[in-house]
């Protein structure tokens, strides 16, 4: 029996499924990496998550928070009329993770 992890499915970003955070506005797109590991829609680890003036939030449950940066856009003056906000495939926006995200990927795991 095949892992929910394994499966393209899972919405945890590791290294044979890399995710990233897409926000989609009524023209342009922001893309957002997504930290390794993390599984936006595991509520055991994440509490809530968006995306505000062009920067990604995410509430841990531990208390702790991340505010990242965008990876890229298709281009905007100002970001509003926010559409709705999804995870998808890291590869459908070209996005690559480095070798030492990946090694911190393999680190995580053990």
């Amino acid at each position: 029996m095949t892992s929910v992890e394994n499966t393209t499915d899972s919405t945890k970003n590791i290294k044979d499924n890399r995710k990233v955070v897409v926000a989609k506005f009524y023209a342009p797109r922001i893309v957002f990496k997504i930290p390794d590991g993390i599984d936006l829609e595991d509520k055991t680890v994440v509490k809530k998550w968006w995306v505000r003036n062009g920067t990604l939030y995410i509430n841990f449950v531990d208390g702790h928070n991340e505010e990242i940066d965008e990876q890229y856009s298709t281009g905007f003056e100002e970001i509003d009329c926010l559409e709705e906000t999804v995870i998808e495939d890291a590869d459908d926006w070209n996005v690559e993770y480095s070798e030492d995200e990946e090694e911190e990927d393999e680190d995580d795991s053990k």
